[in-house]
């Protein structure tokens, strides 16, 4: 016969399984969660992208552009601010170079061109904006740049 100690002793260990099964599983979901809600934000960059690229068409084409067309437009550019709206208030903006210098951790490098006049690693052009979450500082999506490589060897 067990005793009413040993019954306490065995009950609290099955608490402390299930609790410690709880936590197994609460972690499983919130990383879940967060990879849906990153991945949900990554598919809205890339319509951002999108609206940004139709601006650009559509700024070229201004002058041949009739009063309908133009209307389009200006709805066009008022969808791409909500969008930018909606992924800044959940604290993702878009990286910044300060030094205008491409990093590995931000920066996808995707063309290299000589310039004597720059330093190596010079971002002559952001291909494709990169994203960061700025409340944890993850980086969503690098930049895709082109950068100065120069001859890295001295000939003598």
């Amino acid at each position: 016969m067990t005793t009413e100690k040993e019954q306490l002793k065995q009950k609290i260990i099955e608490f402390q399984l299930t609790i410690a099964e709880l936590k197994l599983t609460l972690a499983q979901k919130e990383e879940l969660f967060y990879k849906n809600t990153k991945d949900s934000f990554l598919s809205l960059l890339d319509i951002i992208d999108a609206f940004e690229s139709l601006e650009k068409n559509l700024e070229t084409k201004k002058d041949t552009l009739d009063k309908t067309a133009k209307i389009l437009g200006r709805n066009i550019i008022s969808v791409h601010r909500k969008l930018v709206r909606l992924i800044q208030s959940a604290s993702i903006v878009p990286l910044t170079f300060p030094h205008n210098k491409a990093t590995m951790e931000r920066c996808k490098i995707i063309e290299t061109r000589k310039d004597p006049d720059l330093e190596n690693e010079t971002i002559l052009d952001i291909v494709k904006k990169g994203y960061i979450n700025t409340q944890d500082e993850t980086i969503m999506r690098k930049a895709e740049v082109i950068t100065v490589l120069n001859d890295s060897f001295v000939r003598g």
